[in-house]
């Protein structure tokens, strides 16, 4: 133990605020979905400036520094990786410092590392207001500054990856010294106490011609997206275009404060859920709508049977509460399920998922909660698609599908309030529900669950993967989801016992290279996939000395990148 490391973090955020003990570090060094590792510490800092304080600490003392904000991500590139780093890790978890500062009217926002996409969201509401990204499939919780330096995706069809030029950050230069870095474009002074102090007290004035320069956004993902024809995927982790500073930066930055563009809310929105048992009809309505449609709908999410089927028997606990509580509500009740997990693990007799067991036995014995159209739909197809669309723009929609179907098999309807909101409550418990149904049966995640975060190619003529007989019999379970018109598919296979995950991964990585297309899509590579030489080469210019979340991407533990 770092008796003089640790001694000085509780001298900057207090000793309750200093984790050392195993259990109590656990849902900082486990991840939502794979990956876990050792900590010597995990520090709780509650401002912009305990943070940097933080910093100073870790850098003195040569400890890589692996920045946290609400641990959704589903790669375990927000967690250690094992135990064979060459220096002790200390995790600066940054939940408590929320917070925003809405800038010209409400159409740019400064988001702070611990301010949640459900809390923007919230803020934006009285302006008419949205952010970039709203929930997405996977997580309750995310974190805005977590959604750029991952470049995430989203749901949201016109937006691109979460980017921006503009950003507050600190970083670790080759000569091992900490500096602050204001790219803002807002004049806040010159020594980081002075920035900080003046950021966090508003101190600050915008409106020069010089604050607005720089890109804060994808803005030309839509016009990309509509190029059916290009042999690449429309976006990608690691794709150049998009790596600028606290973009795509995977951690290898402790990221302060980012500036991005908000959105004018939609006046009201119209959803088409359609069905269909043969996968070519929707890859071909895909391009039929990009080609013909002159206004793109907001979201187009795929959700495939088997998914479904596994959604509303394991996560229907996560889709419910969501629609009694409502989504902001949803990461207290995380916390309250780790702070019962920490309790349960400290009683040997009860097994580490008693708690998940209990919540499972709830989703089998209660009512599934789907809407009966959309259940009858569940029923008749294999393939289900979900459209929304601006009301203003929702007859030009439906006219289009009407033409599409009227010599084709698949359906569609027009959906009710109740659906619309049913629909994609339950796309959103699609991205749980395999850990869901491992957690509930006790499984090793990271031995069964092997997940895939895929960009296909825009002209790629199927959606789904289709294994290799050797890999396809491997395989207990399966659950596919997506971003359909982005081409974004998100795979999950959970393995039957005996089978090596590292395998069975590389193979499929071996199919889907086959196909063209890019992996990770937006959830980061993390520890489970190799960044490309292009990321890599970001990774070294960010973080020469390899001190920020070292070994992400796969890349080397070591200070200065050694081998």
């Amino acid at each position: 133990m770092n008796t003089p490391l640790i001694n000085q973090l509780k001298d900057v955020v207090g000793h309750s605020h200093v984790l050392t003990k195993a259990n109590d570090k656990v849902p900082y060094t486990k991840g939502f979905r794979v990956g876990k590792g050792e900590a010597l510490a995990v520090a709780l800092p509650s401002s912009l400036m305990e943070m940097w304080q933080l910093l100073k600490v870790c850098v003195a003392h040569d400890v890589i520094i692996l920045m946290q904000a609400s641990n959704t991500g589903v790669t375990g590139g927000s967690t250690p990786d094992g135990n064979d780093y060459d220096r002790d890790i200390v995790i600066i978890s940054t939940r408590k410092i929320n917070g925003l500062h809405l800038l010209d009217d409400a159409n740019q926002v400064l988001a702070f590392p611990g301010t949640t996409l459900t809390e923007l969201e919230n803020a934006l509401k009285p302006f008419h207001r949205e952010p970039h990204s709203v929930i997405g499939s996977s997580c309750i919780g995310a974190s805005v500054i977590g959604g750029i330096c991952n470049n995430s995706g989203g749901s949201l069809i016109r937006r691109g990856p979460a980017f921006t030029e503009k950003s507050l950050y600190a970083a670790i230069d080759e000569q091992g010294q900490l500096q602050l870095i204001n790219h803002l474009g807002i004049e806040l002074g010159e020594t980081p106490e002075e920035i900080l102090g003046n950021l966090v007290s508003k101190d600050y004035t915008t409106g020069d011609a010089a604050d607005w320069q720089g890109r804060i956004w994808a803005d030309d993902y839509e016009k990309k997206l509509r190029n059916v024809d290009s042999d690449q995927p429309t976006r990608y982790n690691g794709n150049p275009e998009y790596l600028h500073e606290s973009a795509g930066s995977s951690g290898k930055l402790a990221v302060f404060s980012v500036r991005l563009p908000t959105f004018e809310s939609s006046r009201g929105t119209t959803t088409f859920y359609i069905g269909a048992n043969d996968e070519t009809e929707l890859v071909e309505l895909r391009r039929f709508l990009l080609k013909n449609l002159q206004a793109s709908p907001l979201q187009a999410e795929y959700i495939h049977r088997q998914a479904f089927d596994l959604t509303i028997r394991y996560a229907k606990h996560v889709y419910k509460a969501i629609s009694k509580q409502g989504a902001a509500k949803i990461p207290e009740m995380f916390a309250q399920k780790n702070q019962i997990d920490k309790i349960v693990r400290a009683i040997p007799i009860l097994p580490n998922h008693a708690f998940d067991s209990l919540i499972q036995i709830y989703n089998r014995f209660t009512p599934d909660g789907v809407e009966p159209r959309i259940m009858d739909f569940h029923h008749q197809f294999e393939h289900h698609l979900m459209l929304k669309t601006e009301q203003k723009d929702a007859q030009e929609l439906k006219t289009l599908l009407q033409n599409f179907f009227a010599s084709r098999q698949g359906k569609f309807f027009e959906c009710s309030s109740a659906e619309e909101k049913n629909a994609f409550l339950i796309r959103f418990g699609v991205g749980g529900c395999t850990v869901y149904y491992c957690e509930g049966k006790g499984l090793d995640i990271n031995q069964r669950l092997v997940a895939f975060d895929v960009a296909l190619r825009s002209n790629d003529p199927e959606w789904r993967l289709k294994l290799p007989a050797h890999l396809q019999q491997q395989v207990l379970l399966e659950s596919c989801c997506g971003h359909f018109f982005c081409f974004v598919n998100h795979q999950d296979y959970i393995l039957k016992p005996g089978y090596d995950p590292t395998a069975f991964k590389h193979g499929v990585l071996e199919y889907i290279e086959t196909r063209g297309a890019k992996y990770p899509a937006e959830h980061n590579v993390g520890h489970q996939y190799h960044a490309s030489p292009d990321y890599e080469q970001h990774m070294h210019r960010l973080d020469p000395t390899n001190s920020f979340n070292a070994g992400v991407g796969k890349t080397s533990k070591n200070k200065f990148w050694r081998v």
